[in-house]
């Protein structure tokens, strides 16, 4: 399979904004009352996934895994581009699950494909997606807003997608089958908070997605906003290993009950996990704690 027929199975994946794929280029509108938002993305295959998985479960990954930056600045996602170094020599066949896999998350969020870049070489699939998204003019939630005062939040349950990589690679832990199934679900297929995206900007003074393990997410809030951030135990432990893509957030003290049922009205599961106040550093246990988490070896 050369290049062009590479692109012609990428095709059908494309918006408006794609040019149908037959340009060297992407045309984006974006209305005066909106700010653009871009994030990007990359997976290697033997780092971000087990080697010889790269099909559907590879590339849903990948779009889902960025489209949670979008859902961490509070945004509305209206495309990506596609950046894909496919292996020399490995099986075409990977190639229709690959592209199966990027229709399916693309339809569940309604972000259509731009345009990109293919190439070929090497013995590992390297894949790059940048996600475009709209806010409303100044309502970007940043890492950098955080006050003392605040309340430390997060979504969803932290700790299952360490489990789900077990279970990818053949290693079943021990627990009932429903939650294997939410587990490896939650490795393969995480769910960018997008659907929170208005009650962030109504509530959170700052937010992170939870990638590299929550100690590192809740550093940066605490770098970026130059505040202390005291850290449940039992949430670094559970949210050590990171990839859990659920939102890391702060909001003002007294607009917790106004938020928790902001949440349950949409069906999002948040649960207090710290408390901001004067000082730097991540603690638990009234001890300073060094931001730990997954960082790439240059």
């Amino acid at each position: 399979m050369d290049e062009r027929e590479l692109i012609a199975k990428l095709r059908p994946l494309a918006g408006p904004a794609g040019l149908d794929l037959r340009d060297d280029a992407a045309l984006l509108s974006v209305p005066s009352s909106k700010d653009l938002v871009i994030s990007t993305d990359t997976m290697v295959e033997g780092v971000h996934f087990p080697e010889g998985r790269i099909g559907g479960g590879f590339s849903e990954r990948l779009l889902r895994t960025a489209l949670s930056d979008l859902a961490a600045k509070a945004a509305r996602p209206i495309g990506y581009s596609l950046n894909l170094t496919w292996p020399t020599n490995r099986e075409p066949r990977w190639i229709d699950g690959f592209v199966r896999g990027l229709m399916d998350a693309q339809q569940a969020f309604d972000c259509p494909l731009m345009g990109g870049d293919t190439t070929s070489g090497g013995t590992s699939l390297i894949a790059s997606a940048t996600v475009f998204g709209v806010v409303p003019k100044g309502r970007m939630v940043t890492r950098d807003g955080a006050k003392p005062g605040d309340r430390l939040w997060h979504t969803g349950t932290l700790g299952r997608a360490e489990h789900g990589l077990q279970i990818v690679m053949g290693r079943l832990p021990d627990m009932p089958p429903n939650e294997l199934m939410l587990c490896e679900s939650a490795y393969l297929r995480p769910e960018p908070r997008l659907v929170f995206r208005k009650v962030l900007r109504r509530y959170a003074t700052a937010c992170a997605d939870i990638s590299d393990g929550v100690v590192s997410e809740a550093g940066h809030l605490a770098a970026a906003s130059n505040v202390r951030i005291d850290l449940d135990a039992q949430t670094a432990k559970r949210g050590r290993f990171g990839d859990d893509y659920e939102l890391l957030f702060t909001a003002k003290a007294g607009q917790t009950e106004e938020l928790v049922m902001a949440a349950d009205a949409l069906g999002v599961p948040i649960t207090q996990c710290g408390a901001v106040s004067l000082g730097e550093g991540v603690w638990i246990d009234g001890e300073r704690v060094e931001p730990s988490g997954y960082r790439h070896t240059l």
